[in-house]
């Protein structure tokens, strides 16, 4: 914005300065044309009234002009230089000059200026007492060179060359300081708003430059500290629901334990105390969002953690006759996503599988490295698979559900960079793939949220 403001005033200031120099310009040079003619033209009325005056010779016609006087006159006038006296035998004192019909014109007594070759001639007849204008009239030759009406032009040119560019630079130089003070504040504005994206909720402007720019850096702080307390309060409220979990999970394990000795005790147990942690988890980072630093930088292996949680729940496939597979490379698939987090994943879609399917239905559960540094989580089963997707829309379910199971993981995969894709297997069955991204591929601050579809039998 600022070059484009420069561009404009310098195109503005450019017309204006040309608009005036030229007239400006042709005057200059008129002027000092007419002041070295009207100089010119002095100096030939002074020396031929200086002749009629003193005329010394008595002719029939009357007194005459003589050669003698001619030439004291010149040597009187030896500043006035290109000065000639022409007599009517044609014979000249001063400067040589030839003959010719503006000659014989004067000599009639007329006085007048006319353009001749290297400037302007001067001719004024010398009209002595008692003798009439006749072609025996001595005639006074001024001649006023090219460089004497253009002296000083060049000079008074280049002074306001000068002074337009010097015009320009200004306009030019104001527009950039203007172009400044309306750019800066919104850069800070742009700094400030992507700051405020990637989670710094103090971030804060100071309102500057034009009212309406002014204005609308009040309305960021505004919008910053709406969000501030809005952002605070769901925690709170996040921390509060999570700490009344805490109640319902307490009876539970009372009545757990009073399955002691029993292998479902043990297993419930387990489950209470898995529920427990993520619950205690849920209240601090609600309490202590700063906590999510170090949730950016976690990562796990993929693999390990696919035959980790297959092996939890082979134990209920089994019971539900249900065939499982589990297939996972030999190597480390590294993902930046930390074990938890990457268990929840895995444990919500396999959840889809034992909510939305009949009993006996099996399911393949596959870890593998994809394209870029990927690592592939693959979980397809023997079911119906996905009749109408195009008709689901992001967080809402066509089966009873919240629809928030698949959006979760989803979220999860666009955090390390990745990506969830939803379909239907070779054999009809629904096919989920979800690609994480590697543990040094930066988190977004807000990952893309793409309008994808999902599924009406998501847990939640």
């Amino acid at each position: 914005m600022r070059r484009r403001l420069a561009l404009v005033a310098l195109a503005v200031a450019s017309l204006v300065v040309i608009a005036f120099i030229i007239p400006l310009a042709t005057l200059l040079r008129n002027q000092a044309a007419n002041r070295a003619l009207s100089a010119g033209e002095s100096d030939a009325q002074s020396i031929a009234a200086t002749l009629a005056v003193a005329a010394d010779t008595v002719t029939d016609e009357g007194i005459a002009v003589s050669q003698g006087l001619a030439e004291a006159v010149i040597a009187a006038f030896s500043s006035r230089r290109n000065v000639s006296i022409i007599f009517p035998d044609d014979v000249v004192i001063g400067a040589p000059v030839e003959i010719g019909p503006i000659i014989e014109e004067a000599r009639r007594g007329a006085a007048f200026s006319v353009e001749v070759e290297g400037g302007i001639a001067v001719l004024v007849p010398v009209l002595t007492p008692d003798a009439p204008a006749q072609e025996t009239t001595v005639v006074v030759r001024k001649f006023v060179t090219d460089e004497e009406l253009t002296q000083g032009v060049a000079l008074a040119w280049l002074m306001l060359g000068a002074l337009g560019i010097f015009l320009i630079v200004v306009s030019v130089i104001a527009a950039d300081r203007v172009g400044r003070s309306i750019v800066r504040p919104v850069r800070t504005l742009a700094v400030a708003a992507r700051s405020l994206g990637a989670g710094d909720l103090d971030t804060r402007v100071e309102p500057e430059g034009p009212e309406e720019i002014a204005v609308v850096g009040e309305a960021f702080n505004f919008l910053a500290g709406q969000l501030g307390a809005l952002l605070a309060a769901e925690r709170e409220s996040v921390a509060d629901l999570s700490h009344r979990l805490r109640t319902p999970l307490t009876a539970l394990r009372l009545q757990a334990e009073t399955m002691a000795g029993s292998e479902e005790s043990a297993s419930l147990l387990a489950d209470v105390d898995r529920m427990e942690q993520a619950v205690n988890r849920m209240i601090t980072e609600a309490r202590h969002p700063s906590s999510q630093e170090k949730e950016d930088t976690a990562q796990s292996d993929l693999g390990a953690v696919v035959r980790h949680r297959a092996t939890f729940w082979k134990v209920l496939a089994d019971e539900q006759k249900r065939p499982a597979g589990v297939h996972t490379t030999g190597g480390s698939l590294p993902v930046g996503v930390s074990s938890d987090e990457l268990g929840a994943v895995i444990d919500t879609l396999l959840a889809n599988v034992f909510s939305y399917t009949e009993a006996g239905v099996g399911y393949r559960l596959s870890a593998a490295p994809g394209n870029d540094g990927m690592a592939v989580l693959t979980v397809e089963d023997d079911g119906p698979g996905f009749s109408d997707s195009s008709l689901l829309e992001r967080g809402a379910s066509g089966g009873g559900s919240t629809g928030l199971g698949l959006d979760i993981a989803r979220r999860t995969a666009e955090g390390t960079g990745g990506r969830l894709e939803i379909g239907n297997g070779p054999n009809g069955g629904a096919r989920l793939r979800v690609f994480f991204g590697p543990p040094d591929v930066l988190r977004p601050s807000e990952p893309p949220r793409p309008d994808r579809p999902v599924p009406d039998h998501s847990s939640t």
